[in-house]
């Protein structure tokens, strides 16, 4: 009786070449040359906690204060997170990919904090949102993180047949039976 053993590996492909031992026959070259070869986006995230969703309050118009922002400004995206009228909630302030997220993976957290809080009141001149702010800000750079390399895969021009390589894979009817 023969026992065959099935690994799936459900990590980030660059953990594949650069943090884990592999066996190298375990994919061909091809394969090998795709895992390289694929780019993941940089990523920045500057999370701050507030006393309530103050975003829900209404201006003069019976609007919301705030909302969800999408922009063209460096924080490109600030998201909120709550668990109902007075409690404490969060704001992203900022979640920015590749350059963006670049410009500011070197500043200190509180510089970032002071960024985001500028470009957004540039959108929202008659909220203040400091005033909100309760707790340490936490800013990520996946970038920086050791074992993530990246935020999510990027396809670049050309670069089709090595997403194909990589998530087609698992068709192996034309490999060797090794």
């Amino acid at each position: 009786e023969t026992l065959y053993a099935a690994v799936l590996s459900t990590c980030q492909t660059h953990l594949l070449t650069t943090a884990i031992e592999v066996e190298e026959s375990l994919f061909d070259q091809k394969l090998w040359m795709a895992l390289d070869r694929t780019r993941y986006m940089q990523a920045a995230k500057t999370f701050v906690m507030v006393d309530r969703p103050f975003w829900n309050d209404t201006d003069a118009t019976g609007r919301p204060v705030m909302s969800m922002t999408l922009t063209d400004r460096h924080t490109r995206g600030t998201y909120f997170f709550d668990n109902g009228p007075d409690k404490p909630a969060v704001i992203c302030l900022s979640y920015s990919w590749m350059t963006d997220a670049l410009k500011v993976l070197p500043l200190p957290t509180e510089k970032r904090v002071d960024l985001a809080l500028k470009a957004l009141a540039k959108i929202y001149p008659d909220v203040d949102i400091a005033s909100h702010i309760r707790g340490a800000p936490i800013c990520v750079s996946w970038e920086a993180d050791e074992n993530f390399l990246g935020a999510f895969k990027g396809a670049l021009p050309g670069h089709y047949r090595y997403t194909h390589r990589i998530y087609g894979h698992f068709m192996q009817e034309h490999m060797p039976e090794a």
